[in-house]
């Protein structure tokens, strides 16, 4: 039985998390560098055209997600990145609507 795409998407999500996860030390958790390759390899053009404005977007992202300072993120933890991720991202995409719109209207 196939998923609806929000539920496979969930499934993607949580599968890419331990895949990432699995790399070096704990299975059960994120290091920074493996949230930076997961973040590098599965939303690239987003990482790169925030990466221009924001370079210490993941540390940053990484250092607020960690919330017992432990320096490695649990799936809880991924959570938050996620939440402020897709914030960040719904944000991004508005401000190309707004930038689309303002073109057609001559706004600029």
């Amino acid at each position: 039985m196939t998923g609806t795409p929000v539920e496979e998407s969930l499934f993607q999500i949580i599968h890419c998390y331990h895949q990432y996860a699995a790399r070096e030390g704990d299975v059960e958790t994120l290091s920074l560098e493996e949230l930076k390759a997961l973040l590098m390899d599965n939303v690239p053009r987003f990482m790169e055209s925030l990466g221009r404005k924001e370079p210490y977007y993941i540390s940053e992202l990484f250092r607020a997600a960690d919330k017992n300072k432990d320096n490695q993120i649990c799936f809880d933890e991924f959570l938050f990145v996620l939440g402020r991720l897709v914030r960040d991202y719904h944000l991004h995409y508005h401000r190309q609507q707004c930038a689309h719109y303002c073109a057609q209207h001559s706004l600029y």
